[in-house]
């Protein structure tokens, strides 16, 4: 189960978890498009718009700012932000970038920022790393912390059945 958990958190394709897919369906139609003609504008597969369309996968950031491009909407339209703190992953897809985007930006390696994100890694500039975000440095010290604090949620050890508790 642990493995599961934390293969669910760092896992590249696991998509934008707030994407809207009627929201993707009514701005097509609104704007004209056949699913084969936002694919193609979108440089994607016309499965992956279908796909996006009926729920059944959450597109990559790169997807879905490719999406909004094309349906000339902001990427927090077809992927609104959650109510929760966001983590690091999520202020980035919220923005629409890669992690590749990211790096470049911060001058880092891809696994860095995959790792930074995850909250294994801090880093000692945090203000670089809130530009190449595009925010400001507090909320990227809130959404390292978010990350951070997800981690040691699905790392900590679980009581098992019997074990007493503290009381």
């Amino acid at each position: 189960m642990y493995l599961y958990k934390l293969r669910a958190l760092v896992s590249p394709s696991s998509g934008m978890a707030s994407f809207q897919a009627s929201v993707l369906l009514t701005q097509r139609k609104l704007a004209g498009l056949s699913c084969e003609q936002l694919a193609l504008l979108a440089g994607i597969s016309p499965e992956t718009v279908r796909r996006a369309e009926k729920g059944r996968s959450k597109p990559s950031a790169r997807v879905t700012k490719a999406l909004a491009r094309v349906l000339c909407l902001p990427v927090e339209e077809l992927a609104p932000p959650s109510p929760a703190p966001l983590t690091l992953k999520q202020v980035r897809q919220q923005t629409g970038a890669t992690q590749k985007e990211v790096a470049e930006r911060a001058r880092v390696s891809t696994q860095m920022v995959s790792r930074v994100e995850n909250g294994v890694y801090g880093v000692k500039d945090a203000g670089r790393w809130a530009k190449a975000y595009g925010v400001s440095r507090a909320t990227w010290t809130k959404a390292w912390s978010a990350g951070r604090e997800a981690r040691q949620q699905l790392i900590s050890p679980q009581p098992r059945k019997g074990d007493r508790g503290t009381e």
